[in-house]
């Protein structure tokens, strides 16, 4: 086959064919040449079509892109600050999504932003109303629109907020913890209606004092707790009228100080699930007034309280005021910045530390069986735990400085007469009767393994606990880079490996290269803005509903 040229196939397509074919006549020759100009502008006009069509199409997805963005961007703005100007969100958002296309798209467009609701939630509709001129074919302009509906979904956010109150934390650091508590707070509840902070102080324990009801120690006392046996020479002769621990001339709660207690052995973690009416223990301080000079208390003749028993030896025994009872009492969920505020200028330094302890608060702070006028005197809240059909966030949010050459292992850590010897010996698996450790591992005859064997498996087990009922737990830890300081490593190779079970994400457990909480002020505030970035993901988020 003789093969010709693209221009000699035009001609012959035009011209009729070769000069062999004369035999055919010039009309019909002139009627080919009509037909196959006229397929070319068909062609012509087809490719017109395509381009303009394709030109708008993709005109058209990429402004419902833009518009997704700015449905999504306008429905959780609006959500968390009724005062965002929508329409010029929505615009800003629209251009900054059209990229190159702006400028085109741009010139005669029309942007509205309507309210709408989807299955009880509310967001907005963005509508897009540009002109579209055929480049190609011409002609006239076609209104083309392009919208997009989004919601946004809150899930209601709680979170307790644990601080120290210990020995450690001098005017200077309860300064920077109040402005730290205070910024952290202000990031996440105020003015948000689905959003509540406790706040949780701690020293060796934690007030759970209520000036709005100062019955709560007979509420919540076990029914034997108010009299233990081992108090039974103070309540048969004193002079301060006293029948009980209920009674007002006690020691803590002149000071307004109620420190109380339950499941201590490990495992039973301290039954953060329970309701807290009749199950309660109540702790007193059995110490000498020298040692806490400021504070009220009682003396008397018995034996010594501390072997849990009503005889024994008799000599003058005291109690005195709770110096490892934070003076600012628990303050339960709120929204209420200004009561957030109060709460937090009443924390003063106080005595030695239970992380444990604070940690076991903070988890009674969020847990439903606290709810109503039997536990924290909210009718709503704590909410319950998120389920199939619900979510709600729950996170405890502890500071703390983890310097010192002992944590977790004192009296508060055991009930009363069962000594730290024993608790140690019989949950760490030692059976050696002539084991006489205290809990001090600087105490001769004490070795870390016995004293915090049973603190790490407390830890893992508290944490195990929360993550069962979905409780997230962020721990800022303060201490300086020394490896080689003992008071910095006893609590890196004891505390923190059972923390890591709290862990829902890496990192949710760190610390701070620090020696203070002043000194390491500007990165706990990083680290503080971050959990805040993450609980405000995990709580709230917006859906594109079209």
């Amino acid at each position: 086959m003789k093969r010709v040229t693209f221009t000699t196939f035009l001609q012959r397509l035009l011209c009729g064919g070769k000069s062999e074919n004369r035999g055919v006549s010039r009309s019909q020759a002139g009627a080919g040449a009509v037909t196959a100009v006229g397929f070319l502008g068909a062609c012509i006009a087809v490719v017109a079509f395509a381009v303009d069509s394709t030109r708008m199409t993709s005109d058209s997805a990429q402004l419902k892109h833009a518009t997704d963005a700015a449905a999504m961007a306008v429905a959780q703005a609006y959500a968390k600050d009724p005062t965002t100007n929508v329409n010029e969100m929505a615009e800003r958002y629209i251009k900054a999504n059209l990229g190159m296309d702006s400028s085109q798209l741009g010139k005669d467009m029309e942007i509205s932003v309507t309210p709408m609701t989807w299955e009880e939630y509310d967001g907005f509709r963005v509508t897009a109303v540009f002109k579209a001129k055929p480049v190609a074919m011409g002609g006239q302009t076609t209104p083309v629109e392009v919208s997009s509906a989004a919601v946004a979904v809150y899930n209601p956010l709680e979170i307790a907020l644990v601080l120290p109150n210990t020995s450690a934390e001098d005017a200077g650091e309860l300064a920077v913890l109040r402005r730290l508590s205070k910024e952290f707070a202000s990031k996440l509840i105020e003015d948000r209606p689905d959003r509540w902070m406790a706040l949780v102080p701690y020293s060796q324990t934690v007030n759970v004092y209520d000036r709005k009801n100062t019955n709560r120690i007979r509420e919540w006392a076990e029914s034997a707790a108010l009299k233990p046996v081992e108090l039974t020479s103070l309540f048969m002769r004193n002079s301060y009228g006293i029948s009980n621990l209920a009674s007002r001339r006690m020691p803590d709660l002149q000071k307004e100080l109620l420190a109380v207690y339950r499941g201590l052995n490990i495992g039973d973690n301290y039954f953060w699930t329970k309701p807290p009416a009749a199950s309660f223990k109540v702790h007193y301080r059995h110490d000498l007034p020298i040692n806490a000079p400021q504070m009220p208390y009682i003396q008397w003749t018995g034996p010594n309280p501390d072997f849990g028993e009503a005889t024994g030896t008799s000599d003058t025994r005291y109690i005195v005021a709770d110096k490892g009872c934070p003076a600012a009492p628990l303050l339960p969920l709120t929204n209420d910045m200004n009561a957030i505020i109060t709460r937090l200028g009443e924390m003063k330094s106080q005595f030695n530390v239970n992380y444990a302890i604070a940690m076991g608060w903070g988890a009674m702070a969020l847990s439903p069986a606290f709810r109503g006028s039997g536990g924290w005197g909210d009718l709503e809240h704590p909410l319950d735990f998120s389920s199939k059909t619900n979510t709600n966030i729950k996170a405890i949010v502890m500071l703390a400085n983890t310097m010192g050459n002992w944590f977790d292992s004192d009296a508060y850590n055991f009930y009363v007469g069962q000594s730290s010897a024993s608790e140690s010996s019989s949950q760490s698996g030692s059976t050696d009767p002539d084991d006489t450790s205290t809990g001090d591992p600087t105490d001769e005859g004490n070795t870390e393994a016995k004293v915090y064997g049973p603190v790490a498996k407390r830890f893992k087990s508290l944490c195990q606990s929360f993550r069962q009922k979905d409780i997230l737990f962020y721990f800022i830890g303060v201490r300086p880079g020394d490896p080689e300081d003992y008071g910095r490593a006893i609590f890196g190779k004891h505390g923190y490996p059972g923390l890591l079970y709290c862990e829902s994400s890496s990192g949710d457990v760190g610390f701070v290269n620090a020696d203070s909480f002043a000194s390491g002020e500007g990165y706990i505030r990083e680290r503080l803005e971050k959990i805040a970035a993450s609980l405000e993901n995990k709580s709230s988020f917006a859906r594109l509903v079209e």
